[in-house]
């Protein structure tokens, strides 16, 4: 007896543009703190040349980086810039050295408390608290950007049951059986998570069952009806026999 798990998720698409994003820079900032903890982003350096070609930004293995050099951080969403600005300060320097964001990677995601995502980053979990037991998670996901022939993050939502299982447009509570003659199974809604369809396979040729006072019937079984008479099942249908038919016809006058 076959018994195949049939699991179902409802996937909403969420209204991240999938023509590529516009991030604000200005509220970005890695989902994970410990992500970008390796450069700290309020600290300043000293250059003491005219053209601040001394002047290094550090990380905080004390690795140094030249003006322009990048720094790549948050699963590869985030990329800061080692910047210059001009200020003669009492130790004799002419610029001071620091890091500043300048882009987030196209394939990632920004939601909108400002938090960036990798692709494959659960952005959100939330229990819908209905009878269904409904999680709503949002995930960031990639897809292609036909306008630049590359990717781009979309954030996408989708709904997990514990309690129920989807079926075409409807939702079936735990434990509901479905018969399914066409394919001689019956199926069964698992609470889990996410809740899933359980099937059995009661003939293993596939077709010809019927369906007989909510039980599923092999090709060949035999039912007796209330009026007495025998049905059998016959490709799919219960059917009685001619010469029962016979018997209840009344005699040729």
């Amino acid at each position: 007896m076959q018994s195949p798990v049939i699991a179902v998720l409802l996937t909403i698409l969420g209204t991240s543009g999938t023509f590529g994003q516009v991030f604000n820079l200005s509220s970005a900032e890695c989902f994970n703190p410990k992500a970008v903890a390796a450069i700290n982003l309020f600290m300043e350096w000293s250059a003491f040349n005219e053209d601040a070609s001394d002047g290094y930004c550090y990380d905080n293995h004390g690795s140094g980086y030249e003006g322009g050099q990048n720094f790549i951080s948050c699963g590869g969403c985030l990329k800061f810039n080692c910047t210059s600005r001009p200020c003669d300060d009492r130790d004799g320097s002419k610029f001071k050295m620091f890091w500043v964001l300048e882009s987030v990677a196209t394939q990632c995601c920004q939601d909108c408390e400002g938090k960036i995502f990798p692709p494959n980053r659960v952005v959100s979990t939330t229990s819908l608290g209905d009878k269904c037991d409904t999680l709503e998670q949002a995930i960031c996901k990639t897809s292609s950007d036909l306008s630049s022939a590359g990717t781009v993050g979309t954030i996408e939502v989708s709904y997990t049951s514990g309690n129920c299982c989807l079926d075409e447009n409807t939702w079936s509570p735990a434990g509901t059986t479905i018969l399914e003659k066409d394919t001689c199974s019956a199926r069964t809604c698992m609470q889990g998570r996410p809740a899933q369809w359980d099937r059995q396979t009661k003939y293993q040729g596939g077709c010809g069952c019927c369906e007989y006072q909510s039980a599923l019937l092999l090709p060949g079984d035999c039912q007796t009806l209330l009026d007495g008479r025998q049905a059998c099942c016959c490709d799919g249908e219960m059917v009685v026999t001619v010469d029962q038919i016979a018997e209840e016809q009344p005699p040729m006058a």
